[in-house]
């Protein structure tokens, strides 16, 4: 598997946690007390690990730029 491979197996894990926080965003005003601590932790939950998988992906796509132009520390 190359890098630019890896990157899109990221970057489609990134929409998915989005679209998986997005669908339970509409519940923040059905739910209340702890069962509403426990879904905004979800859904904090889901868009930290899409920020992630982005900076992931990000990096990886970038990984042999740096190489290419010297940067291989």
């Amino acid at each position: 598997m190359t890098t630019d491979e890896l990157a899109r197996k990221y970057e489609a894990q990134y929409r998915r946690a989005v679209c998986l926080a997005d669908a339970l965003t509409p519940l923040l005003c059905v739910y209340s007390g702890r069962e509403l601590d426990l879904l905004r932790k979800r859904i904090r939950f889901y868009y930290d690990m899409a920020c992630e998988c982005k900076n992931t992906a990000f990096m990886l796509r970038g990984f042999y730029l740096e190489d290419e132009n010297g940067f291989n520390g």
